[in-house]
């Protein structure tokens, strides 16, 4: 049986020790990100899954792999384009080991078949994403790392990361981003006091996608209202598909929305209207069980590889570089 180590004991512990290990994974060690060495050096271990904070994932990824681990690095990748590129060197030289990024909505089974089927509303024309969360509206949660841009935080790293990664693995390229990202809660208790939230808490970010297509994109973490069903809508020339929770809905020839794949989002750690993002743990796991206990390496074909999260990452900076530079369109393989 794989033996995984987690390095993180928020979500990795909360959400995917329970979903790994329904998944048929053994889960030998979670470690906070203070005390990860030693795990991430450990014989019984053979996968290191990194769920520390972005600021992080550099370190302790290039360190699993150098200890020959496979490894399985949360979103946003890094900090920067350049950080992900040493992460995507260092994996290339070590083509044996799992390098990928914890993208875990592509093993929905009801976005697989979706994908399958993308071609069926025909050239893809735009896509539009909208995210409305309260999970931060809280006036009295601390601050942490999430309200601090040197250590990764923010909405569009958090969120929009995954939505990036989806487009692209539905087959829209990015080109370039234009950005307002802001922040709405400007101070959070600390210690004894309050501290200046750096990170944004909002963000409406317009891409250019490849091939004449566009997309648009709002993520909100501090919401006054309900914490509402996310929705991905793709429209092509010939119709469009919708996906939210675990359902995939297809409209064509102008139709209503009626069920394509998928069904109501099930209870599990991890699930909230915000995503699926528990039953993906869950069929990720199924899939690195496969691989590396089974020797199915197919299994894992879905995956965000280090590539992908080098991708999505030039997008997350054209986006952040646009909005520092008042909404100008920025090339993502600019800077």
């Amino acid at each position: 049986m794989a033996r995984i180590g987690i390095v993180g004991t928020g979500w990795g512990a909360r959400v995917q020790e329970p979903m790994f290990r329904e998944a048929g994974l053994d889960v030998v060690a979670v470690a906070g990100r203070d005390q990860w060495r030693e795990l991430v050096s450990a014989d019984n271990v053979d996968l290191v899954s990194v769920v520390a904070p972005p600021y992080q994932h550099r370190e302790v990824a290039l360190a699993a792999l150098e200890a020959g681990k496979h490894v399985l690095c949360e979103k946003p990748t890094t900090l920067s384009p350049l950080e992900a590129e040493e992460l995507v060197s260092a994996a290339q030289q070590r083509p044996n080991q799992l390098a990928l990024i914890d993208h875990e909505l592509r093993f929905l089974p009801a976005w697989r078949e979706a994908r399958a089927h993308i071609g069926e509303i025909g050239r893809i024309r735009y896509a539009e994403v909208r995210y409305s969360s309260p999970a931060r509206n809280d006036l009295a949660r601390a601050w942490n790392w999430w309200s601090d841009v040197p250590r990764g935080g923010g909405i569009w790293g958090a969120v929009g990361s995954h939505f990036v990664d989806a487009l692209r693995y539905f087959g829209m390229e990015i080109e370039a981003a234009q950005a307002l990202l802001h922040t709405i809660i400007a101070r959070r208790p600390f210690e004894k006091g309050m501290r200046e939230v750096t990170a944004d808490d909002w963000a409406s970010v317009n891409l250019r996608l490849h091939d004449g297509a566009v997309a648009t994109m709002q993520f909100c973490a501090v919401s006054s209202g309900p914490d509402e069903a996310t929705t991905l809508t793709i429209h092509g020339e010939n119709g469009a598909m919708r996906f939210t929770g675990e359902e995939v809905l297809l409209s064509k020839n102008r139709s209503p929305f009626q069920r394509m794949a998928g069904s109501a989002i099930e209870q599990r750690p991890g699930n909230s209207p915000g995503g699926a993002f528990g039953t993906g743990t869950l069929h990720l796991g199924r899939a690195l069980r496969a691989a590396l206990d089974d020797g199915d390496r197919n299994a894992l074909a879905p995956a965000a590889t280090f590539e992908d999260g080098l991708m999505q990452q030039r997008v997350l900076d054209a986006a952040r570089r646009s909005a520092a530079n008042g909404g100008t369109l920025v090339e993502c393989g600019d800077g």
